[in-house]
Parts: C-alpha cells; structure tokens; sequence
C-alpha cells in the first residue's frame, strides 16, 4: 500500500505561519514555508509546510480495525461496499460466502455477519470452493478513509472563515461596560471556534483524553493482555524465559495498543458525526458553563507565537507566578487563544493585546507541552 501523508496538524492551519524561509543546508535559496526547530536547535529549519506534521495513514482505518463498525455506521457502510466489490464486481467469476446456513451474497448479508468474516467460506456461483486465501488476503487489505475525508471536508475547508471571522468579531464588537477589555460576540462564532480548538486536541496522535486512555491502558488493558499472553506460552516448556516472558509482555501491549486505536477512531467519529458521547460531546458543556475565552494579539512590531505538533493542549501547572493554567492554542503568529475557568457568558471574549514578556512566556509553555517539532515564522525565537 502507497504511503498516504495524514497532517494531525493541518496544512490550513499551519499557512499563518508560512513566510520565506530558508534551510540550513542551502541558505541560499528561498522558498514559501515555515521554519521548524527539533529540541535544543538554536535556528530554524526552512520546510515546506505540506512536508512536514503527518504520520502515514494515521487516520486510515484498516480492516483489523473493523470491530468499530458498531460504533460507526459509515464506516461500517465503507467497508461492506467494498467487500461487495471484491466478492461480486472486481474477479472474473462473482463469489459468495457462506457461515453455517446463511449465504452471504448481499450487502445487507455482508453487514449482518462482518463480525464473523474470520468463519466465511467463499464459493463460487457454480458451488465450487473459491481461493479462501486470496480473497481473505484482500478483504484484509481494506481500509476506509471516513474519517480523513471527514476532517477534510470540515477542519480544512472552514479553519479560515472560522479563524478570521472570530478574530474580527472579537476586533469589531464594542466593549461590554466602558473601559472593558470584553467584548460580546455571536454565539456561534465562539462555539465555532471551540469547536475548532477540541477537534484540533482530539485528532492529535498524542490525544490521551486528558490521561484517561493513558490510565485504562496502564491499569486495566496491558495488565490483562499481558499475563493473558503470557498465559498462553506452551505448557510443555518446564521454565519460561526472560525473553519468552518480555515477547509476551510486548505481544500483550500490541493488542492492547490496537484496541485503544480503535477507541480513538470511535472518538473522533462520534465528534465529527454523532451528537452524543464521547470526550468531545461530554467536554463540550463543561466548556461552555464554567471557562471564558481570551484572544492575546500580539503589538504591531512585537515578536510572534509559535505553534507545534501539539498545538491546542491543557496546561495546569500548579505553581506559577502567572495564572496561566487552562486551554491554550496559538491560532496565528499574532494571536493565541486561552481558555480558562470563568463564571461569564463563552462568548464573552476578553480582548488583550501581548508584549514580548507575554509572548515569551506562552512561547515557553507552548514548547514544553511539544513533542518533537516547533513551527515558527521567524529563524530565531526567545522565550527569555
């Protein structure tokens, strides 16, 4: 299978920091891009923003995945359109399945017994047995890409009206009271935008729900599969290895691994289709009645906000001189949004403008909650 590039950071989003960049190799030539700094790099490093901030079929959803298929009608839907092709389209000779004395020949038969695919026998329309190996070998080659196609149509084609159309309502709405720095905007706007900043934190490859996924693997799934694997070592061995027992251990975490992926998957399905469950629907609420949004804009002439491949995160740190604990996400150079706990209206936004002591000190939080790569629009960034 071709590598497919999935941006967990989109390209849209990454296009306010887009300037003339240069590499280290070859400072010579310029080009559109954004400069990126990996740990402990003093100077940036010229990349185009297409190449950079994507993992390989991160939102591929690949046939070992189907037990989702409950959880996400479409998906489900995707891959019984294709097993219909392969079964009944795609060879010289239409196949069909059966499972005891159901005959599998529909779609609506494919999507009944999909959970038990591992037990179909294909036959061909004359009552001859088929190639079992090949076609099973196809059917597990599937993948469905709902839920890339879905981001696309939704983040990627609304970040700009969102992104600006905030901005200017914050920009344009007059103050509250006199001499306030809040400013009432639309509902939807706000909401728009917070929504934005959850898909951006729930479609990470780092997403941990806050930690949760993070504790059911550590305490409940790995402690399972582990002694389950281990478990199941051929009795006849009269003493299991150091080595027997970590591949165990290490086969354990793999299939804890994939049914985590798959709860992942079933996330942000229910974000971007469903209106109920999950984080996202469950987070939204506590958002929305008890935090307030604050827009920093940076002065004309001032340094920049960065931005990472964690770009929207929660940060609580418990000693600070400043009370910078809550939602953050930078959403241009010049602009950073920060949610944190408030009693007044969501979309009562409080409008403050950055000097470079402010911009430094988000720049740094934003760098320690990074995982690998930083995004800037300048060569050089300070943080002290």
């Amino acid at each position: 299978m071709p590598t497919k590039k999935q941006h967990f950071v989109p390209r849209v989003y990454m296009k306010a920091w887009e300037t003339t960049v240069e590499t280290l190799k070859d400072p010579h030539i310029k080009f559109s891009g954004v400069y990126t700094f990996e740990d402990h790099t003093v100077l940036g490093n010229g990349a185009n923003r297409n190449s950079v901030l994507w993992m390989p079929h991160l939102y591929t959803v690949r046939f070992q995945h189907n037990f989702v298929c409950r959880s996400c009608p479409r998906i489900m839907e995707d891959f019984v359109n294709q097993i219909y092709t392969i079964m009944r389209e795609n060879g010289s000779k239409p196949i069909y399945a059966k499972i005891g004395y159901s005959v599998i020949r529909t779609k609506k038969s494919i999507r009944k017994h999909l959970h038990e695919i591992d037990d179909w026998t294909f036959y061909y329309e004359d009552g001859n047995l088929a190639k079992q190996a090949a076609i099973q070998r196809n059917i597990n080659a599937l993948n469905s890409y709902v839920l890339e196609n879905a981001f696309d149509d939704y983040l990627e084609k609304k970040w700009d009206s969102v992104q600006q159309g905030f901005i200017d309502a914050v920009r344009n709405s007059l103050p509250a009271e006199i001499n306030s720095s809040e400013r009432l905007i639309p509902h939807q706007l706000a909401f728009d935008m917070l929504s934005c900043f959850l898909m951006m934190l729930c479609r990470s490859p780092y997403f941990t729900a806050m930690g949760i996924y993070q504790k059911i693997k550590d305490t409940i799934l790995y402690p399972m599969f582990e002694d389950l694997c281990i478990s199941a070592i051929p009795k006849e061995q009269s003493e299991i290895t150091d080595e027997d027992r970590e591949k165990a251990i290490e086969e354990g975490k793999q299939y804890a691994d994939t049914i985590m992926t798959g709860v992942w998957y079933s996330e942000l399905y229910r974000m971007i289709f469903g209106n109920t469950g999950g984080f996202y629907h469950s987070i939204i609420p506590m958002i929305l009645s008890g935090c307030q949004m604050i827009l920093f804009e940076t002065y004309p002439n001032s340094e920049h906000f960065i931005t990472s491949d964690n770009p929207a995160f929660e940060h609580m740190l418990k000693v600070t001189a400043e009370n910078t604990n809550g939602f953050i996400f930078p959403i241009s150079p010049t602009h950073l949004l920060f949610i944190a706990q408030g009693s007044d209206k969501f979309n009562l936004v409080d409008y403050r403008y950055a000097n470079n002591e402010t911009v430094r000190h988000f720049n740094q939080i934003i760098i320690s909650h990074k995982h690998n790569l930083i995004i800037a629009d300048t060569k050089r960034i300070r943080t002290s």
